[in-house]
């Protein structure tokens, strides 16, 4: 059974995982629907914002998953009888 420390760790990483996903889309939109309904902007500007918070969501995913990668090819490997140092 895992420890309370790593099982809290690993809410607390999907947590911000999730934030990471859906903030950008959702400010991106609220940003172009603020911009269309104050300055007068046509609604396709919604378009180009969306493109751009999927854009920032894959970024964060791409990211995560990196440091994912580093982090499981820091664990050492058991030491072999046959290396010499």
């Amino acid at each position: 059974m895992k420890s309370w420390m790593k099982v809290m760790q690993d809410i607390a990483w999907l947590t911000q995982l999730g934030i990471s996903v859906t903030a950008p889309p959702l400010l991106c939109a609220g940003a172009a629907w603020w911009l269309s309904a104050r300055a007068g902007l046509p609604m396709w500007v919604m378009l180009p914002a969306l493109v751009l918070g999927f854009g920032g969501s894959g970024a964060s995913v791409w990211g995560f998953y990196r440091y994912i990668q580093r982090k499981a090819s820091r664990k050492k490997a058991p030491p072999a009888f046959n290396r010499h140092l």
